[in-house]
């Protein structure tokens, strides 16, 4: 049989890679690609060392997934141990997840075999090819259908605040459910930097309306700033919220919409 030591080399970065950095994409992690690679780098090193590694399975095991700690953790520095811990998690998941994929691949296979646990290869190209191509058709099979859904997602609206209007590309998220105990409407998310410029000789803390609103993310609690405005027009329909109450939420500078309103305002 014959054994391609470069495409162990090649299976084993490209596989770790891709779980690392599915489970980025996952917790929506920024993505830093020298600590992926750097992470993967690490997988490689460890594949080769695990056949010389003569001890109890059930050993063996555990030392995999301490191994799995350190590529999380390079490839995901944490300081708090909650969001250290989930990404490992969703990492182990991922790993047994493509494993299983790989095992399924074998049967299409005929010169792939598993002895023992490993896989080895006497074809012309490793089985890492077919997951690379697999996981890019996802990618832009992803892409294009957000592409095509995201034409029905953006709106704008208009923001009248005080005798002044301010005209912003919103999100429509449909997972955004928080109301106003007040009013009992939805709650809307605008560009603090956009609203300041705008209406920045507005002290608008001194507002009777305003309140402090907690907001949990899985990047952590943020507590942002929210008056209520005179009123929130969806300029693609006409559609009116009278005394709506908006958040000022710092937006990525590379997004695309400065605000974002429920789809309950448009149902």
């Amino acid at each position: 049989m014959i054994v391609y030591i470069e495409y162990v080399i090649l299976d084993n970065f490209i596989i770790d890679f891709i779980i690392l950095y599915s489970t980025a994409k996952l917790l929506k992690l920024d993505i830093k690609p020298f600590r992926l690679i750097l992470s993967s780098i690490l997988g490689v090193g460890f594949a080769f060392l695990t056949p010389y590694i003569n001890i109890h399975n059930a050993l063996l095991f555990i030392i995999k997934l301490l191994m799995g700690v350190i590529l999380t953790y390079v490839a995901f520095k944490w300081t708090k141990a909650k969001k250290f811990f989930l990404a490992y998690f969703v990492f182990l998941f991922l790993t047994f997840l493509l494993g299983g994929i790989c095992y399924g691949l074998q049967g299409f296979i005929q010169s792939m075999q598993v002895v023992d646990g490993t896989v080895t290869y006497s074809a012309d190209f490793p089985v890492s090819l077919i997951i690379v191509a697999i996981f890019i058709f996802f990618i832009l099979g992803k892409n294009l259908y957000a592409s095509i859904k995201s034409k029905k997602k953006y709106t704008r609206i208009s923001v009248i605040y005080q005798g002044h209007t301010l005209i912003l590309n919103a999100l429509i998220d449909s997972g955004n459910q928080l109301i106003d105990g007040k009013t009992k409407l939805p709650i809307s998310f605008l560009s603090k930097k956009d609203f300041l410029n705008k209406f920045g000789n507005v002290d608008f803390k001194n507002e009777s309306s305003y309140q402090n609103l907690l907001c949990k993310t899985i990047t952590g609690t943020k507590i942002l700033d929210t008056i209520l405005v005179d009123k929130i027009v969806v300029l693609d329909n006409h559609t009116t919220l009278l005394n709506a109450r908006i958040a000022l939420y710092e937006f990525d500078s590379k997004q695309d919409f400065k605000a974002i309103i429920s789809a309950n305002i448009i149902n």
